[in-house]
C-alpha cells in the first residue's frame, strides 16, 4: 500500500527536559541546519512532550552540534511508513552509525 499522505521520512530527537528542546532548536538554527521542534506523537511517549524533527540526512549533523553544545537526547525516533502505516521506530544515535562506518 502507498504513503497516503506523502508524508516524507524524518527523525525526531526527543529531549528529558523543556530547556534542552529548546537549545537544540536554537544550535540547529544557529548552525543554519534545517529543524524545527514539535509536539513529541502521541505514539512515542518519550520525554518531556517536546521532539527535534529533522531529515533523516541531517541527524548525524544534529548528533553532533548537540553533543558539542551538552545537549542530551534521550530518544532518536525514525518516522517512515511501512506497508501505508506510518510507524515510530526507536533508533540508536546517528552518531554511532557514523562511527560505525568509519
Amino acid at each position: 500500500m502507498k504513503n497516503r499522505l506523502q508524508i516524507p521520512d524524518f527523525m525526531l530527537a526527543s529531549f528529558d527536559s523543556s530547556h534542552d528542546a529548546m537549545h537544540s532548536e536554537e544550535a540547529s538554527k544557529a548552525a543554519g541546519i534545517k529543524a524545527r521542534l514539535i509536539p513529541t506523537p502521541e505514539l512515542v511517549k518519550a520525554g518531556c512532550g517536546l521532539s527535534l524533527r529533522m531529515e533523516p540526512k541531517v541527524a548525524a549533523d544534529i548528533a553532533r552540534l548537540l553533543n558539542e553544545e551538552g545537549v542530551k537526547v534521550s530518544h532518536w525516533i525514525l518516522s517512515t511508513t511501512i506497508d501505508g502505516v506510518r510507524q515510530f521506530i526507536a533508533q540508536d544515535s546517528p552518531l554511532k552509525a557514523k562511527d560505525q562506518d568509519k
